[in-house]
């Protein structure tokens, strides 16, 4: 368990804030992997947890779905999303949003970007053209932990290209034991930050990788058991379950 829990990172590595001004996320990943949702639910966990006041850039201008979608969650979250059809260039459109987001007073802006189905060099090229632009504070690989070998592949193609910060693990409420973790991990040594643990746009925890390891072991997350009760259940239900489950004995 401990050579395990050192192996996946030994210590949870936050995200790293700009320590003047915006700070700028940008999300990376094959199509598929649950990019354009994982946007929805960073923005999200920040808003919650960290008190800030996220804009979203909706910068996939290959799939209008995904503009359609980002829109959807972010109103639903009441988070503003910077999106504009009209624009056919996505580093003009990131350029415009950091500008918005700047004038809006925003402290942290999370980019959209486009993915494929496989790797290729356009998507590359312009990928690199707007980290370029929009200088992140952070370069997050979203990989989907259901897709195994092809997630380490990806990740490899996609740090050796653009030098990732860290990555975001998703899909992994599911059967997945988490060989896609200790895989990426191995290959590319980022640091994994997140994990998505469910279709909704609060299923984003923390990683860490005391609880991961006890996880790949078949040792059960009592901790983020009770994290989950604690969020879904206020003090006031938990008394009441507690009366109820000590009367009935």
């Amino acid at each position: 368990f401990d050579e395990l829990k050192f192996f996946l990172g030994d210590n949870s590595k936050d995200l790293k804030f700009s320590s003047s001004g915006l700070t700028i996320i940008v999300l990376a990943g094959l199509q598929g992997s649950g990019k354009t949702t994982t946007c929805a639910k960073l923005a999200c966990f920040l808003k919650k947890n960290k008190d800030k006041n996220p804009f979203l850039i909706a910068a996939d201008l290959h799939r209008p779905a995904a503009i359609d979608q980002l829109v959807t969650l972010g109103n639903s979250l009441d988070i503003d999303v910077f999106h504009d059809e009209k624009k056919k260039d996505p580093v003009k459109l990131v350029k415009s949003g950091i500008s918005k987001a700047k004038k809006l007073n925003k402290d942290i802006v999370i980019i959209d970007t486009a993915g494929r189905l496989h790797i290729d060099d356009k998507m590359m090229n312009e990928l690199k053209l707007i980290i370029e632009a929009s200088q992140p504070t952070e370069i997050l690989f979203v990989a989907d932990g259901m897709s195994g070998q092809d997630a380490v592949n990806s990740s490899k193609s996609f740090n050796d290209a653009i030098d990732i910060s860290g990555i975001i693990l998703t899909k992994m409420d599911g059967d997945a034991k988490g060989g896609a973790a200790l895989s990426i991990k191995d290959v590319i040594g980022k640091s994994i930050k997140f994990i998505g643990t469910g279709e909704t746009v609060k299923d984003l925890s923390t990683f860490y990788p005391d609880r991961f390891a006890s996880r790949i072991l078949g040792m059960g997350d009592i901790v983020s058991l009770v994290e989950k009760a604690q969020t879904n259940l206020d003090k006031e239900s938990i008394e009441e379950l507690e009366d109820k489950i000590t009367n009935d004995n």
